[in-house]
């Protein structure tokens, strides 16, 4: 690649980081939006399921016992997130159930 198409792709990225991180200075939301409150709301899960979600079948074996693990802990987390409980609950309490499968298949050899 030439030096002045790594400069330009440089500065394209720079450009729109910069934007983004300025856009807040220019455009101001209402205060009482439901849509945004919502939107914000839910923002810390889809992160959370966005990060963990993928792994969550790559980790986990390919058995019957392995797999309803992994949707029951999922279940867990629905339930609870609509639930209203905080974020930090629903990560305690879905690694509680996702233990709890452990166990069990440790204790039963399954």
């Amino acid at each position: 690649m030439s030096e002045i198409l790594i400069i330009g792709l440089l500065l394209i990225t720079a450009l729109i980081t910069l934007s983004f991180k300025l856009l807040p200075l220019f455009v101001k939301l209402p205060e009482n939006n439901p849509f945004i409150n919502k939107f914000f709301e839910a923002l810390p899960y889809t992160v959370l399921v966005l990060l963990i979600f993928p792994d969550i079948f790559i980790s986990t074996g390919t058995e019957l016992f392995d797999l309803i693990k992994v949707f029951a802990g999922i279940g867990v987390i629905v339930y609870f997130s609509l639930k209203k409980m905080g974020l930090g609950g629903v990560i305690l309490v879905s690694m509680t159930v996702i233990l709890a499968f452990d166990v069990v298949k440790l204790l039963f050899k399954i």
